[in-house]
């Protein structure tokens, strides 16, 4: 794949470039890549706002290929948690793929949280600690989280667990013979009752990164080390290449269009399991019988996010305009109600300092489900789109909370609200309700 660096440099000597440019094509040499560019600043900046980032982000929209964009570390993206999660949104929508060089965390969330802001540990003592870890990868010595798989044997080299190797087995005739996606792979294990090693349930992220770990096939591979025949592999080359054919041929090729937000992302839950339910789009063609002309239609629905990711909840879906109509006529009527109190009570500024500290634990509270999903994409147990939901969330909190709207002002809103912007429908939405509860044949409204 082709690959792309973006990094800082806190040295502007040509050798500090020279020493990030050894270590990305030493990187891609290992990942066998095809190192295609770099953009790199200078100076403490990073981030989506840095001239070198916007840079990157102007030649990916320009660009009708897909790249990997790689990192010498989280901190690269960003200067905190949520810059951080800003980059990586950007690339993820523009089709990228982010990759850490860091083979023990090359996953730009787990990266973030293993990585970054160690207290109390020295530059000095961490590269003698990376050093000393190196030697042992070279004698293929286990670091780090045990591949599921496998366990550490005496000689703290990797050893077959029976039970779970036939689950990996399970996992890639399933995708090579049977041709299932990760998602139905998912479900057929949650179906069978067969547990992750922590006792979850299979998600598509978790079926994702067994089926594209080069360890099953005996390579050890830590810190740029690639070794083969280092442990008894659990699948055949010709297998994994097979799996890893099928995964390249299923990759969009062409620029990603970014689709239309839905106006309840991040309100609906499912009223079954209690999970968020998210926004899907479907694209579907086929040839009208009448002249053979080739249509397209695009159909636009709120899923159960449990049901996507791990398929522990049945099929809970709503279109889009038929909940948002319901959804909508459920919200005038609690808002109009509560704001026909409000007009008839003498206490307007109570209420209006009860809005504003409304407001402000929104924020708090939109920055705690920030980070927990931050966490949560650490652990695989979300992917990128939803933290941007949870970012998205949280800069409408932040909006809202600057507005000075007069409880009166609400009727005003609902009767022009044909009329206005999805921005301001979403934070109208963020003001005043609190979840919106689905299930097959009714809608509740939480304020």
């Amino acid at each position: 794949m082709r690959a792309i660096a973006y990094f800082r440099l806190t040295d502007s000597t040509p050798d500090a470039l020279a020493s990030m440019e050894h270590d990305f094509k030493r990187y891609c040499t290992y990942e066998m890549h095809q190192s295609y560019q770099m953009f790199f600043t200078e100076g403490p900046g990073v981030g989506t706002s840095d001239a070198a980032f916007r840079r990157l982000v102007d030649f990916l929209e320009s660009s009708d290929s897909q790249f990997l964009v790689t990192v010498p570390d989280a901190s690269h993206l960003g200067g905190d948690l949520e810059s951080i999660a800003r980059s990586i949104v950007e690339l993820d929508r523009l089709g990228a793929e982010i990759k850490c060089w860091d083979d023990e965390y090359p996953d730009p969330f787990q990266n973030t949280f293993n990585t970054q802001g160690i207290a109390g540990v020295s530059v000095t003592r961490s590269r003698k600690v990376k050093e000393a870890m190196e030697a042992r990868a070279l004698e293929g010595n286990v670091l780090g989280r045990v591949l599921y798989g496998y366990r550490a044997g005496e000689n703290g080299n990797l050893e077959i667990v029976p039970e779970e190797a036939k689950v990996v087995e399970l996992i890639f005739r399933l995708y090579t013979r049977d041709e299932l996606g990760f998602r139905l792979i998912a479900q057929e294990l949650n179906e069978r009752g067969i547990k992750t090693r922590r006792g979850g349930s299979w998600n598509v992220v978790s079926i994702r990164d067994i089926i594209r770990n080069r360890s099953y096939i005996g390579t050890y591979e830590r810190f740029g080390i690639r070794r083969p025949g280092m442990h008894e592999a659990i699948i055949s080359r010709e297998v994994f290449n097979e799996a890893a054919e099928r995964l390249r041929s299923r990759k969009p090729t062409g620029r990603i269009v970014k689709p239309k937000p839905f106006l309840l992302s991040g309100f609906v839950y499912c009223g079954y399991c209690d999970n968020k339910m998210m926004g899907v789009t479907r694209r579907q063609s086929w040839r009208r019988k009448t002249d053979n002309r080739r249509v397209t239609g695009v159909y636009r629905y709120y899923q159960c996010q449990s049901k996507n990711n791990q398929s522990t909840c049945d099929y809970h879906t709503w279109k889009e305009d038929a909940l948002e109509r319901e959804a909508l006529t459920q919200v005038k009527y609690t808002v109009l109600a509560r704001a026909a109190g409000v007009l008839q009570d003498d206490g307007e500024e109570d209420r209006k300092r009860e809005v504003a500290n409304l407001r402000r634990e929104r924020v708090r509270n939109a920055e705690r489900l920030f980070k927990r999903a931050m966490r949560r994409a650490a652990k695989n147990e979300i992917g990128v789109r939803e933290v941007g939901e949870y970012l998205a969330a949280l800069d409408l909190a932040r909006k809202s909370e600057t507005r000075s709207d007069e409880p009166s002002d609400v009727i005003g809103v609902l009767d022009n609200w044909a009329t206005l912007d999805l921005e301001r429908r979403k934070d109208f939405l963020w003001e005043h309700v609190a979840r919106i509860i689905v299930q097959d044949d009714k809608v509740e409204v939480e304020v």
